[in-house]
């Protein structure tokens, strides 16, 4: 008798810590650079996973695992893992830091997220291409392969469920857009004179693209020229080194974004001094608006009591969002019902899948027994490819 198949579902596993766990300011702390490829590699070898998708944004860092075959390790253990790894970079991680889901548990973890269901924004628009773009990454590193990829590509399906289905998506699309609309109504129609992006990430781009309509002069700064100069050739904009702002900031400056991934701070207070001073000598009221929405923060915290500043960072997102949450109390639950019928889909086909490669490999091995591997392996995929089609057709089991 052919022995019984592990699910590869029973084998998948998060491991993660959120804003709400550690708050705005922690977050950062545990993100790892998206070109750390040996450090990544080391976070996979530490949490004994043959895949490793590793997400982070501004509001998760979360790890998703394709554990190796036979006994899955605890929630708590994998928890432990996590802990011990950040501990050993000097995160000084607390007791309960992070939290674990396994098995049917993390798939439903991944559907919420990826469908915004769990984002500080719910109904945002970012999270399933973060989401894509982690899983093509991490495949391209060599760090996930076949084994994580079909989840993934099932939650971004079931947001799309969410999107269409739902209004989630139409109070607060994203945090970028919430930043922009306070943009737009601190600026008006013209927008600010002298507008400064540090960052070539997603929620950069936007803000070009909103200020590209108007008469704004958008100054794009980044660590390395080449990157900025990239994205000025797609966007628009001055390209500026890092090195370059902090030597010769420049004089005037009505609107500073900020939006990098970097542990130090990146913009300091001396860097805008020499546009504050201008402000003042030319007796302007209006403050320099400054829109913080690194993790952590990117803009020294001693400009938030700096005169002539007014800083808005993602804990006043934060108040933003529960204000949209409770407005959208209805169709979140509609959404989550979403999730719930995607996430029964998904182990429906699983299971039919695991009972056609047991029987498949069992008449195989009684009635077949002359055909080579290459043969009996395309059968197998045949059959359960079957299998899980048939799964997904809606069936009713009461007539």
């Amino acid at each position: 008798m052919a022995a019984a198949v592990q699910a590869t579902s029973d084998r998948l596993a998060v491991v993660a810590t959120s804003y709400r766990r550690v708050g705005f300011g922690r977050l950062g702390t545990f993100a790892i650079a998206p070109d750390a490829t040996e450090e990544l590699r080391a976070l996979r070898s530490a949490l004994g996973a043959e895949e490793l998708v590793f997400l982070s944004t501004c509001n998760r860092v979360e790890c998703y695992l394709l554990l190796p075959k036979g006994a899955v390790p605890s929630a708590e253990h994998l928890s432990e893992r996590l802990k011990d790894f950040y501990a050993a970079r000097g995160a000084e991680p607390a007791a309960d830091t992070f939290f674990a889901r396994t098995g049917a548990e993390a798939l439903e973890h991944l559907l919420r997220v990826v469908s915004s269901l769990d984002s500080l924004l719910v109904g945002e628009t970012e999270i399933a291409g973060q989401a894509r773009r982690a899983l093509e990454r991490c495949a391209r590193q060599g760090l996930c392969g076949a084994g994580l990829r079909p989840f993934f590509e099932r939650a971004v399906a079931c947001s799309r469920r969410v999107r269409s289905e739902t209004a989630v998506g139409s109070i607060s699309p994203s945090v970028a857009t919430i930043a922009l609309q306070k943009v737009k109504k601190h600026f008006g129609k013209e927008g600010p004179g002298v507008a400064v992006l540090v960052g070539v990430g997603d929620m950069c781009r936007k803000v070009a693209q909103a200020l590209s309509a108007g008469r704004s002069r958008v100054v794009v700064v980044n660590r390395t020229l080449e990157r900025a100069q990239e994205f000025c050739d797609r966007y628009g904009g001055e390209p500026m080194s890092l090195e370059r702002f902090r030597a010769s900031p420049p004089a005037w400056i009505d609107l500073l974004f900020t939006a990098t991934s970097a542990e130090e701070t990146v913009v300091r207070a001396t860097d805008l001094e020499p546009a504050l001073a201008a402000r003042r000598t030319a007796g302007l009221l209006r403050p320099l608006v400054v829109c913080d929405l690194g993790l952590p923060r990117d803009v020294d915290p001693a400009l938030d009591a700096a005169p002539g500043v007014r800083v808005v960072d993602m804990e006043r997102m934060r108040t933003i969002a529960e204000r949209n949450r409770v407005a959208l109390e209805a169709e979140a639950e509609r959404a989550a019902e979403v999730v719930a019928a995607e996430l029964a889909r998904c182990l429906r086909e699983e299971r039919f899948g695991c009972l056609a490669e047991v029987s498949t490999c069992s008449m195989l091995e009684r009635r077949l027994p002359h055909l080579g591997a290459e043969d009996r392996e395309a059968i197998l995929r045949f059959v359960t490819g079957l299998a899980r089609r048939m799964a997904r057709q809606p069936y009713d089991l009461t007539g």
